[in-house]
């Protein structure tokens, strides 16, 4: 593969519908000088999903700092943290949750969770140095290593020959531009700068890996630096013969951003803390494909999960689902009927996503076995009643997204190389050919169901894009939940 074909790849992301139309409305707003935090409040509250994350974001254990308030609403975030910083924060937040649906595979899982990771260290270097807002360095590191997306959603098997050759030793940037023509530093910045991300965005994305920690530029920026030690702490674990760079790079990393060495000891183990606290709150599914991938990727190709709609097909449908949740918010804002607004989801995930089974399962008053709550589709009123299931890990992914607050998609779920991992008493009773299914959270708290689904008994898999779209809807039930008495 050269690099002009990934260039068209990436002209072809770039003229997607992918950011969210009320991002689009923040960017607006942001470049209108006569714009107040209420006029930002309004255009991130249009979007429940992105509200929730926001609010989550400020509120997690990385984000809060000792005698800092909790934040209620995106208006208090606003005023708390600043107008750009808000704003920042929903892009970096949109940017990286939509990258996340363009692909799946065992390979996005890693990235995903390293560039939590560099996010979380980017937060604490930065709150540590006090040379830059931790707001913003911890967007930076969230959108850092979006080109490795880029490359990923280019060619999967071409992805593979650069991890063989990783594996073999070959250096990360080189492997990529052997077999892509281009390192995933520049096919970032490109697709960063199609999208107009802010201008220290882009070159956060496109620039970060031309510095060297142990022999940085004098005239390095800020944030530059904060992202180039977050990006190489967070690979501190990668093994015990690298000891005495991660100690080096400790010490530079202190010099550079005037961090006490005393402090710089903690950083790493502060981090640890926190992350599983903001990978929860910020929903990003690290987890899934993760524990599953690797043990289904029986032919070794990273693209584990089946692909099947056109770029046309991803607009529609996107297009379509923000006037179902624009729907479900004005139904709450109304005081609309709860249990019409849920209908109306599980409804969408049918007839817009194109699951042919939905069922929404709540835990009952002990949390010892699931309840059937709501469903739609064919053949679902017959599926919803069987799956109440002990709340168990050995139950297989129905039961731990609901433990692990995390989604799960398992394709090709009859395939042996799964074990007894992809929930072998399910698959018996809904006879299908793969499923998903998503945690359903309440503002309070952890989830208070789980959102499954699937493609009939006999129906075709489900496809990468719906187990990532049924994540956005089980969201949304959570949102009407919150206003509905929850069952005894």
């Amino acid at each position: 593969m050269h690099s002009a074909d990934v260039f068209a790849q990436i002209e072809k992301m770039g003229d997607l519908p992918s950011l969210p139309q009320t991002l689009l409305q923040i960017q607006t707003v942001a470049e209108d000088d006569s714009s107040s935090a209420e006029d930002l409040a309004r255009c991130i509250l249009k979007d429940q999903a992105l509200t929730m994350r926001v609010i989550k974001v400020v509120n997690s254990a990385l984000y809060q700092r000792k005698g800092r308030e909790e934040i209620r609403s995106v208006r208090r975030a606003v005023i708390v943290i600043g107008f750009e910083t808000v704003r920042k924060l929903a892009l970096g937040l949109s940017v990286f949750d939509m990258m996340s649906k363009l692909s799946r595979s065992p390979y996005l899982a890693e990235i995903g969770r390293h560039t939590l990771l560099t996010a979380g260290f980017a937060q604490i270097l930065a709150e540590a140095s006090g040379l830059v807002r931790p707001e913003e360095a911890f967007v930076a590191g969230l959108v850092h290593d979006i080109g490795k997306v880029v490359l990923l959603e280019c060619s999967p098997a071409v992805m593979d020959a650069v991890l063989a050759d990783q594996a073999a030793g070959v250096p990360t940037l080189d492997a990529e531009r052997r077999h892509f023509g281009l390192s995933h530093d520049r096919a970032g910045r490109r697709l960063a700068e199609r999208w107009n991300l802010p201008r220290d965005i882009i070159e956060i994305i496109g620039d970060h890996h031309d510095i060297d920690p142990l022999r940085p530029p004098k005239k390095l920026s800020p944030l530059m630096a904060v992202i180039v030690y977050a990006n190489a702490m967070s690979r501190f674990d990668a093994g015990g013969q690298q000891e005495d760079r991660c100690q080096r790079i400790l010490r530079k990393a202190g010099r550079v951003l005037k961090i006490p060495s005393a402090r710089m000891d903690g950083i790493v183990g502060q981090v640890s803390e926190g992350l599983q606290d903001l990978a929860r709150r910020v929903g990003f599914d690290l987890g899934d494909l993760e524990d599953y991938g690797r043990i289904v990727n029986v032919d070794g190709s990273v693209n584990v999960a089946p692909r099947a709609m056109t770029p046309e097909e991803i607009a529609r449908r996107t297009a379509q689902q923000l006037e179902l949740y624009q729907r479900v918010g004005a139904g709450l804002a109304g005081g609309g009927n709860p249990g019409e607004l849920l209908a109306m989801v599980l409804e969408g995930a049918v007839e817009i996503v194109g699951f042919e089974r939905v069922v929404l399962l709540t835990a009952d008053r002990d949390g010892k076995v699931f309840r059937p709550r709501a469903w739609a589709g064919p053949g679902a009123d017959l599926l919803a009643p069987a799956l109440g299931f002990p709340i168990a890990r050995h139950v297989g992914p129905l039961a731990r997204a609901l433990l692990e607050h995390r989604s799960f998609h398992v394709p090709r779920a009859a395939s042996s190389a799964y074990g007894d991992q992809a929930g072998g008493a399910l698959l018996e009773i809904a006879r299908c050919a793969g499923y998903a299914v998503a945690p359903v959270p309440v503002p309070d708290g952890g989830p208070a169901g789980v959102l499954y689904g699937d493609s009939g008994a006999g129906g075709d898999d489900v496809a990468a894009e719906q187990a990532a779209e049924l994540t956005g809807l089980a969201q949304q039930i959570g949102l009407i939940l919150s206003t509905m008495v929850q069952p005894a």
